[in-house]
């Protein structure tokens, strides 16, 4: 009872002390102040921070910007709001003020995510590039990949092939595995292992690209092949919505020259005649073929593809909650008849500050796709089904008389594969990605220079593939596959600042879980009955049915410590140290150790810089550091088996296992050692910036998959740490304001990257087979890594013309004749095989421009790649006398060996389409986007503004390649579909999906 009434004297006592307070503030000239707060758009700013300098009187603007605070006259007022500059304002006699809050740009530009933190630009030590919303907003993009194409520089960004939906190459400074992922980490606020394929671009603030391992070594082992962060936009400030539809028309640019049908029947008359045949065709049908050209097929495959794509987003904040809401649809055509790409994408991110020491952020986003016959799919034993059309018979019609498919050529010529346009028509195979990605992420200040962050999240992932193929005349071929994984992250992270004078100090602390689990299970059964469709087959009694299931889980815990030191804003030091304890390796080996450190040194303070009128800044960078890979699969340090059928009576199958791989319970992390120095330079008062950076890196024990002789087990392989890659080079990028003014604004910002891959060692080894198996019926294997070359190496023969009627006697040696193919062989006579090119280039750049005008504005982005070859394997195929392949298509033989005209193209004899008469230069430059645009500011009846724009894309190609495109290539760019060749296959073309020309018209309204 008595604690009541002391409380409730308490009470009293603090009530009239507050009033009198009060009384004695109004009895002071106190008045109240009301006003409101505008942007550059004059329209009224929520949540701007108001505070009386020197008191803790503040107020908060509504959600039209308004408020009203008490003031004395001749006080001032703080106007403060993140991304805007803080303006003062002192009271006069005025009680009604409106104050115009500005956009503060080289704040907002000034910072840059490094991992588990971020920093000011100017205070990097590390190699990090960013790529701003600002810098891709103007190109309609439907994948992110190309938001980082020819803009980062260090960054390369290749387009494997044209089909909707497929995977792109991103790659930084170089390959450092040769049978492992190259892929870089990428992160997504905060959360590790994001996927980039999913995400809308709308969503995107910035990425930020941790290129060197001072930079990357925060990440420890999942740095080891870059780091790309990325940033999605958050709300703040007045509620905004944001709409963006375009349309894509689609074609492919040109096509490939072949044979019509009557030179193709002249040209195969003339090679059976000349191998002791006699003509199949007649004079009366080869007139027929003039008459009407015959089928191409190349023609028949290829469409115009219509493709639509719609961005919604709302944006916004009320009171202390910022929100972002954003949907996506995307729905591709592909230029390949029954060939198609959708998604959805729903993300919502919410970010409250609870108080000034507590804030709290929550995101979920969530995707679907769908991609309609993935070519990649479809198989390349004898070529794509891109290159079948190619080689397919244009004599043969699509139907028969009885308006059937032809499942094959009528005389058994040229590509003995099945109807190309039969297989596209015919075939459904359809992959299923469901994702949903959620985290959370909590900010405490435990002191005024302490606080602790967690980041906390699940990712589940469901893939389903269904596939109905029919193939030839037999009945057609079903196959299910379900892959589930859900990943789970959970990041303790506590940073402590403190500025003493001259000196700024920074700690930052990590503990790290995650963990992954996976389980895969499906089925295949061929010979079916009812062909019509996944959902109506039936297995026949005789047909063949596989099932397989399998489950696997991997996880990983660390430790990082970071610490950041600044002198007089002229000296910084950055030193990481991070510890992965990782369960792919057994316990003596688990635990692996990356440190870090970096230097760098800024010459603003010096009286050269500060009174210069060309110099704006300088500044010197140098880093070392080591990361770590330990991308194998959960249990490959144990034997692993696979399922086989033995026959003991010689004539039942009974089922059992094989071995599939050894265990090594030696293996050990896979480390990469980097060191990078820069130069940092701005001129012009900041209009032009200039970096470049010079860096090596060495990646030793490779985990590298080394075959089993084959009396210990026959194909199988055992994972050994052996081996080393090294990569050096130059990254060089240019930003600048060309032209500024009130009307007509000019950025420019050119980048450019020279990098060389080695293989150093080999294990005691002077080359490894590769395992890209060739498509010319040869059975061969055209890659092969080598001891001081690049990966992308291409294995194959030397080509040297024809043999000549004075070389018959030579030639018939060998079993040739005057005008068959002849190559380079050696001391025993046997055809010599070994590199004839690589498929790696060494050159990238990019060269981005917008330009502005009033209410115009233009985008211009060129890219260019160098120093590269292609073996294209397409043209070797088209030429004929290739396995399956077996027709001349080729417009070249027209001018084919003969007796009176000896030519170097042959007219029969072995065609080796891994050779050099097909290795090409693959060097191009290609205008990528030219986007032009026009506003139509606050446009009346819907208070928005309106711009409609019109984008072409790929609209010119400078290259001497001869096939589609020189960027394609016939590895999927999926390191994650266990395709362990994508580095060293490179620039191997067996018949990739084309990459379209595209026309784009759009309009965007913001409300």
């Amino acid at each position: 009872m008595k604690e009541q009434s002391s409380k409730l004297l308490k009470k009293c006592f603090i009530t009239c002390l507050l009033t009198l307070i009060i009384g004695i503030s109004d009895a002071h000239a106190q008045q109240t102040i009301t006003g409101k707060v505008v942007g550059e758009d004059d329209v009224g700013i929520p949540g701007v921070n108001i505070l009386v300098e020197g008191t803790s009187t503040g107020q908060i603007t509504d959600f039209d910007g308004n408020f009203s605070i008490s003031a004395d006259t001749g006080d001032q007022l703080i106007i403060s709001y993140l991304g805007f500059i803080t303006q003062k304002i002192t009271i006069g006699n005025t009680t009604n003020i409106n104050i115009k809050l500005i956009a503060d740009v080289q704040s907002l530009d000034d910072v840059v995510v490094i991992g588990y933190g971020t920093a000011r630009k100017s205070d990097l030590t590390g190699a990090v590039t960013q790529v701003s919303a600002k810098s891709f907003e103007d190109q309609p993009l439907a994948r992110l990949e190309e938001a980082l194409q020819g803009r980062a520089a260090g960054v390369t960004v290749a387009k494997a092939n044209g089909a909707p939906g497929s995977a792109i190459k991103v790659r930084i400074r170089g390959a450092n595995s040769i049978n492992r992922s190259n892929d870089p980490l990428i992160v997504i606020d905060g959360f590790i292992g994001g996927d980039l394929s999913t995400l809308n671009p709308n969503d995107i603030a910035s990425i930020d690209v941790l290129k060197d391992a001072s930079a990357t070594a925060v990440y420890g082992s999942r740095g080891s092949n870059g780091v790309v962060l990325i940033s999605t936009k958050k709300g703040k400030g007045v509620a905004k919505i944001d709409i963006d539809f375009f349309t894509t028309i689609s074609a492919v640019p040109e096509l490939l020259p072949t044979l019509g049908a009557a030179d193709f029947s002249r040209i195969e008359n003339s090679r059976r005649i000349r191998g002791g045949g006699t003509a199949i065709f007649t004079d009366a049908e080869i007139a027929g073929f003039e008459a009407n050209g015959g089928t191409n097929y190349q023609d028949e495959i290829f469409q115009t593809a219509i493709s639509q794509n719609l961005q919604l987003s709302a944006n916004g904040s009320e009171g202390k909650v910022g929100y972002f809401i954003s949907g996506n649809y995307v729905n591709q055509e592909g230029v390949v008849i029954n060939t198609n790409y959708e998604r959805y994408s729903l993300r919502s991110n919410l970010n409250a500050n609870i108080s000034d020491k507590f804030k709290i952020g929550f995101n979920i986003f969530g995707s679907r796709t769908t991609t309609i016959n993935d070519l990649n799919q479809f198989g390349r034993f004898q070529g794509s089904v891109v290159l079948n059309a190619l080689s397919w018979d244009p004599t043969t019609p699509i139907f028969d008389e009885n308006g059937n498919y032809n499942n094959l050529s009528n005389r058994s010529l040229a590509s003995l594969n099945y109807n190309p346009v039969a297989n596209l028509t015919l075939a459904n195979v359809e992959n299923i990605s469901d994702r949903i990605d959620a985290n959370i992420n909590l900010s405490y200040n435990i002191l005024e220079n302490l606080t602790y962050t967690l980041i906390a999240g699940v990712t589940t992932f469901n893939g389903s593939s269904e596939s109905y193929r029919t193939f030839r005349a037999d009945p057609p071929t079903a196959t299910f596959g379900n892959n589930k994984n859900t990943t789970h992250q959970i990041s303790n992270i506590l940073s402590w600042q403190k500025e003493f004078g001259k000196h700024n100090l920074k700690a930052t602390g990590v503990y790290e879980f995650s963990g992954i689990q996976n389980r895969f299970n499906g089925y295949t059964a061929a010979r079916l009955f009812v062909p019509g469709g996944f959902y109506f087959a039936e297995t026949a009694p005789s047909s063949s049915q596989t099932v397989f299931n399998n489950f696997s889980e991997r996880s990983i815990q660390s430790l990082m410590a970071r610490s950041e030191y600044i002198y007089n804003d002229a000296l910084f030091v950055t030193g990481t140290v991070r510890m992965d304890e990782s369960s792919v390796f057994r316990s003596d080996n688990r635990r692996g150790y990356f440190p870090s450190v970096a230097l760098a040194y800024s010459f603003d303070n010096m009286p050269f810089i500060e009174n210069s009128t060309i110099f704006s800044n300088l500044k010197l960078r140098a880093g070392w550091g080591q990361v770590g890979n330990e991308n194998i699969d959960p249990y490959t340090t144990f034997p692993n088996v696979q399922n086989a059928n033995f026959s003991f009576n010689g004539s039942d199958a009974t089922p059992g296992v094989t071995p599939d791989s050894f265990g090594n319970p030696d293996l050990k992390w896979e480390t990469t050692t980097q060191t990078n120095v820069g130069v940092d330079l701005t001129f012009l008062k900041g209009r032009i910036n200039f970096s470049i950076d010079a860096y090596q890196k060495n990646t030793t024990d490779l985990l590298l998959d080394d075959p089993i002789i084959p009396s210990n087990g026959g194909n199988v392989t055992i994972s050994k740490n052996i081996g080393e890659v090294e990569n050096k080079g130059i990254d060089i990028a240019i930003a600048a304001d060309v032209v500024n003014t009130d009307n007509f604004n000019w950025n420019s910002n050119f980048n450019l990257s020279h990098s060389k891959n080695e293989v150093t060692d080999l294990g005691g080894r002077d080359e490894i087979q590769g395992t890209f198996g060739s498509i010319d019926g040869q059975g061969r294997i055209w890659n092969i890594i080598q001891v001081g070359q690049p990966l992308g190496q291409f294995n194959g023969t030397t080509f040297l013309g024809t043999w000549k009627t004075s070389e018959a006697a030579e030639a018939a040696t060998f079993g040739r004749i005057p005008g068959d193919a002849k190559y380079l062989r050696d001391e025993n006579g046997e055809i010599l095989f070994g590199a004839i090119g690589n498929g790696t280039p060494t050159l990238t750049w990019g060269f981005n421009n917008t330009i502005t005008y009033k209410n115009w504005d233009l985008n211009v982005f060129f890219q260019g790649v160098h120093n590269f070859d292609i073996l294209n394997a397409v043209q070797g195929v088209i030429v004929g006398n290739t396995g399956n392949q077996r027709s001349f298509l080729a417009p070249e033989q027209l001018n084919q060996w003969t007796p009176q005209n000896e030519t170097d193209i042959p007219a029969g004899g072995p065609n080796e389409a891994g050779s050099t008469r097909y290795v090409e230069k693959g060097d191009f430059i290609r205008l990528s986007n030219l986007t032009l645009g026009y506003t139509l500011k606050d446009v009346k009846h819907i208070n928005a503004n309106v711009k409609l724009y019109v984008t072409g894309q790929n609209l010119f190609l400078i290259t001497d390649y001869t096939g589609y495109d020189p960027e394609l290539t016939s590895v999927p760019a999926d390191d994650n579909a266990g395709n362990k060749s994508v580095d060293v296959a490179a620039g191997i073309n067996a018949g990739a999906y084309p990459n379209p020309r595209s026309f784009i018209f759009g309009v965007k309204v913001g409300f």
